[in-house]
């Protein structure tokens, strides 16, 4: 159950590799997010959601080598070979991008600020990175030192509040 809880979280991430998927805007210089910085979550609007997404989009990414790396360590955890797991990820095709909607799932009454949400994002995705077939994944269940902020105020945003699948 850890290991699934850690796995969501990662996913978490994830998610935000595909926020702001459609470049519809324009350069925004990479800051349409940092006037929102001292904004709580909970008191952000729809506009204000997209701008927070595109920046996180535009500052965090993760490529199909670190999902791959990362199929690969937790194979190996059940007992598979962490390189023949991502070997055979790298050769899969590409799948599309979804780049979809972007999620505000448990921003409602959330009183952590965009910083602290972004921070912890960007720590989320760095564990994510730093998974590899030579570091296998932490399953202890730790969420970053930078994403205390969030499991304290929204943790529904983590996945650690109420009952998880």
């Amino acid at each position: 159950m850890t290991r699934m809880k850690l796995v969501g979280v990662l996913m978490a991430g994830l998610a935000l590799a595909a926020c702001g998927g459609d470049d519809d805007g324009g350069d925004d210089g990479g800051n349409s997010g940092g006037d929102l910085d001292g904004k709580q979550l909970g008191s952000l609007t729809a506009a204000d959601t997209e701008a927070l997404c595109q920046d996180l989009a535009a500052s965090v990414t993760v490529t199909k080598e670190d999902l791959c790396e990362v199929a690969g360590a937790f194979s190996a955890l059940g007992g598979a070979d962490c390189e023949a797991t991502k070997t055979e990820c790298m050769n899969q095709p590409e799948q599309p991008s979804e780049g979809g909607e972007c999620s505000s799932t448990g921003f409602t009454g959330c009183t952590a600020t965009v910083a602290e949400y972004k921070a912890c994002m960007t720590a989320q995705v760095a564990t994510l990175k730093a998974i590899s077939c030579t570091a296998p994944p932490d399953t202890s269940g730790e969420q970053p030192a930078a994403c205390a902020p969030i499991s304290d105020k929204c943790p529904e945003i983590l996945g650690t509040g109420g009952e998880g699948s």
